[in-house]
């Protein structure tokens, strides 16, 4: 056991909890699983003994029990206090949700600290990954690059010109999605059983027009949770998402950590073009997908250079400390993945 001195002081800065809405309502279903996965981090990294944990909170909210000092937030401080708070630390670990923007913006805030002397340092990926993962056009167009699998996106300007919407509706799916261009998890994400009607809601509010829409795929939608470094890939875990479609809207009730195993090869594979394709992705990447169970084809939806709600069954699923997997990944000097037979591969599942 280390000495208390020699304890290095990690900030863990969950955006939702941490008061990046305090100046406005909460979301419920982000509260819930923004609360699973701080606390879930904060576990684990507690169990390593090597770090003194400073967290943030909303006012509305309770402290995280298992940090040490937890940084109060009310009305629209929460900008200041981060950056007064990541001066204070030797590391900091950050879930945002890419909406708005704000995940490569307070990317960009932990880039410049860690450049000054004695800086913190950023556990979490560059900045080419954070842009890609903040903006479903740009993840489109590199996945499409990359030559993997994806679906189609429209800009809803696009969908507005009557030539651009005519050559659409002559080889319309059945459904149609609309999803902000730069949102997270199933926030905002909108059914249409019609283009027509797409282009109708689209229409009939200037705040449609950041969004995109794609035709809808059925499928199993799934996930995979990665360590990316130095254009390397290593899956931890397959997973099935657990989606629900209620008046229009998509909703998460829960994830089984390695519930999709059998497609663990084709997860591979693209796991491996994906880190060729983003070279500074560091750490835990989460990527959303489709699969289809006919076809077995798989396509990807969008990457996420963050913590995703899949960490919350890692421990369980590979029976072993995720936090320590993702820190030595960054952190260490040579990275190589621990060995996990299949049997250790255990399913967990994640009620949300």
């Amino acid at each position: 056991i280390m000495n208390i001195s020699e304890r290095k002081k990690i900030l863990v800065c969950e955006f939702i909890t941490a008061g990046g809405y305090a100046a406005q309502p909460l979301p419920e279903s982000l509260v819930k699983e923004g609360m699973l996965m701080r606390d879930a981090l904060l576990k684990d990294l507690n169990e390593l003994g090597q770090y003194d944990i400073v967290s943030m909170h909303d006012s509305r909210l309770p402290p995280a029990e298992m940090a040490l000092k937890s940084m109060l937030v009310s009305g629209d401080n929460f900008k200041s206090i981060f950056r007064q708070t990541i001066q204070e630390v030797d590391f900091v670990w950050l879930i945002a949700p890419e909406t708005g923007g704000t995940l490569l913006e307070l990317s960009e805030i932990c880039y410049e600290a860690e450049q000054a002397e004695n800086g913190p340092v950023f556990i979490g990926s560059g900045y080419d990954t954070m842009l890609i993962g903040t903006s479903k056009t740009l993840c489109f167009e590199a996945l499409r690059d990359a030559r993997i699998n994806t679906l189609p996106v429209h800009a809803a300007e696009d969908l507005l010109l009557p030539d651009y919407y005519q050559k659409l509706i002559s080889q319309e799916p059945l459904s149609w999605v609309a999803k902000p261009e730069d949102g997270a998890g199933c926030e905002g994400i909108r059914l249409f059983s019609s283009l027509q009607l797409l282009r109708d809601w689209l229409s009939e509010d200037e705040a449609h027009l950041d969004y995109l829409a794609q035709p809808y795929q059925s499928g199993i939608s799934a996930s995979m949770s990665l360590l990316c470094r130095n254009g390397k890939a290593y899956l931890l875990s397959c997973n099935q998402q657990h989606v629900v479609c209620e008046n229009q809207q998509f909703k998460l009730t829960g994830i089984t950590v390695n519930g999709m195993t059998a497609y663990r090869r084709g997860f591979e594979t693209i796991a491996r073009k994906i880190a060729q394709m983003l070279p500074d992705a560091l750490g835990y990447i989460g990527v959303d997908m489709i699969v289809n169970p006919q076809s077995h084809r798989i396509e990807v939806l969008e990457i996420n250079p963050r913590l995703t709600t899949s960490y919350v069954g890692l421990r369980q699923a590979l029976n072993t400390n995720p936090a320590k997997l993702i820190l030595d990944c960054v952190l260490a000097d040579q990275f190589l993945m621990p060995e996990f037979s299949n049997h250790g591969l255990a399913q967990h599942t994640v009620e949300i």
